[in-house]
């Protein structure tokens, strides 16, 4: 199993952008698989988390790191409902 450190970001409806805590995941979160493949799960976790109650958010960015979250992130996705 791989640790990845990661950042979350949401857009309001304001366009406004903050970061959020790690709920409902780990971090550092293990994962058996490559960064981008990480990302992007993590992603899809929070696009069903952050949903409810409705609206949710705007869009969200993930970047992910391996082991420390030091300089470029190896790894970025991102989601929007626009």
């Amino acid at each position: 199993m791989r640790n990845y450190r990661w950042d979350l970001e949401a857009q309001d409806d304001a366009g406004q952008w903050s970061r959020q805590d790690g709920a409902p995941m780990p971090n550092p979160l293990e994962y058996d698989g490559p960064p981008q493949q990480a990302a992007s799960h993590l992603r899809d976790v929070f696009v069903r988390t952050l949903a409810r109650p409705a609206p949710g958010p705007r869009a969200i960015k993930v970047r992910l790191w391996e082991g420390h979250s030091v300089g470029e992130p190896q790894a970025e996705s991102e989601w929007s409902r626009e």
